[in-house]
């Protein structure tokens, strides 16, 4: 029997144009689901926290909540958001097969799935002005930590630093950073311990490699990468005043480059030996386009059944450059489109061969992430600014971090 009644929406950030897609698509759902009465509103991404957890607790959340992936944890362990298994679990096997396998698990949270993602944003990724790579002598995108540092300094001038990263205490800058701690074996939390990593070898030799770069003379001066975030480096890339930056894999996508600066976008090089503690992951990845539905939602049915318009080829292929290239698509189906291809030759590449997503993991989600995120981000900054050595600045965050943590967690 087909769903029926009314559902709620919200959906929380986005691109211009995903935003633009996303009402047009909710248009053909009406028009599948006429006894479906479907109200639709979008919000500003950054207040999603706020009026999501203001909705439960006045009773009047949406039934189906399009927020992040970090928020999984938080929303569950509220009791806010339902496992879509429960809910949805004939439509399960069809999510699987449509979805890549990893990104697929970005919804997973103990086990259960409550989130359906459509894309992720990954970390970290590497922009590379082509002619600066070749005028330096070099004919590839550099592989290793150590190639990084030997093209960067080849590819600086006067003029122009062989590589800028934000080094902000901005989400965004932090997430950037965990993409090089993860790859080489760090962590900012071990769950299983309840125990805060930030010191863990893997985490202080990632930072000492944004030290490195310093002291090598490859970055703007370290003053101005603490006052430079991930949207200022991404103009200096693409105005030509930077020869490569470490950022999401977006990269320089919502913004754009100059037209003589000819470039393209690689996932980050990793380091050749992994020093960490843990199991190195190619990339750490969140969806910020993930669909939930509210456990207090008058109408489950209706809102599995929009869950699962969203699950099908012809709404994901949206992010296969039809028309947006932003984002790395969760479709399966979405990787065969030309558009993606010629927007992101590197990526395709690298999904083909089945290296994109190969040891990919959640980005950091857990009850009291943004504490331990905020004292990592300060660390950051002591060590870029000369101020404090790594090992000293990450010893002193997880002490302050471990405090909050064993607060926050009872």
């Amino acid at each position: 029997m087909a769903a029926s009644g009314e559902i709620s929406v919200w959906k929380f950030g986005g691109t211009p144009q995903e935003v633009e897609v996303w009402a047009q698509r909710n248009e053909a759902f009406s028009e599948a689901n006429p006894d479906i009465d479907l109200n639709y509103s979008y919000f500003n991404g950054q207040i999603r926290r706020q009026k999501i957890l203001a909705g439960f607790q006045t009773n009047r959340l949406a039934d189906v909540i399009i927020a992040f992936g970090q928020d999984i944890p938080e929303f569950a362990g509220f009791g806010m958001i339902q496992p879509l298994d429960d809910i949805a679990g004939d439509k399960i096997e069809g999510w699987k097969e449509r979805i890549v396998s990893e990104v697929y698990e970005s919804g997973v949270h103990e086990g259960k799935l409550y989130a359906l993602p459509t894309y992720v944003d990954m970390a970290s990724f590497l922009a590379i002005n082509l002619d600066a790579m070749e005028e330096a002598g070099f004919d590839r995108p550099p592989e290793t930590w150590d190639e990084v540092r030997e093209y960067a300094k080849a590819m600086t001038k006067p003029d122009r630093p062989g590589i800028a990263f934000p080094a902000t205490t901005a989400p965004v800058d932090i997430n950037i950073f965990e993409g090089l701690a993860y790859a080489n074996g760090g962590r900012i939390f071990d769950e299983e311990t309840g125990k805060v990593t930030l010191n863990d070898k893997g985490v202080v030799d990632a930072l000492q490699f944004y030290v490195d770069l310093i002291n090598d003379g490859s970055t703007p001066a370290n003053t101005s990468l603490t006052e430079t975030f991930f949207r200022d480096t991404a103009q200096l890339f693409g105005q030509g005043r930077s020869a490569m930056w470490i950022g999401l894999s977006w990269l320089n996508t919502p913004w754009g480059v100059n037209e003589d600066v000819r470039w393209t976008g690689v996932p980050m090089p990793k380091p050749e030996n992994p020093s960490g503690s843990f199991e190195p992951v190619s990339a750490i990845m969140d969806g910020t386009a993930m669909l939930m539905v509210s456990s207090r939602s008058k109408n489950p049915e209706a809102a599995a059944e929009y869950v699962d318009f969203w699950s099908q080829d012809q709404q994901l292929e949206v992010w296969g450059g039809q028309p947006e290239i932003a984002r790395i698509p969760a479709g399966k189906a979405a990787w065969d489109n030309a558009e993606l291809k010629e927007a992101w030759p590197n990526w395709v590449k690298a999904y083909d061969e089945g290296t994109l997503f190969k040891g990919g993991a959640p980005m950091p989600r857990f009850i009291g992430v943004s504490a331990i995120e905020s004292a990592l981000g300060t660390a950051i900054q002591q060590a870029v600014l000369g101020q404090k050595m790594p090992q000293e600045a990450l010893d002193e965050a997880t002490a302050a971090a471990q405090g909050q943590i064993d607060l926050i967690r009872g």
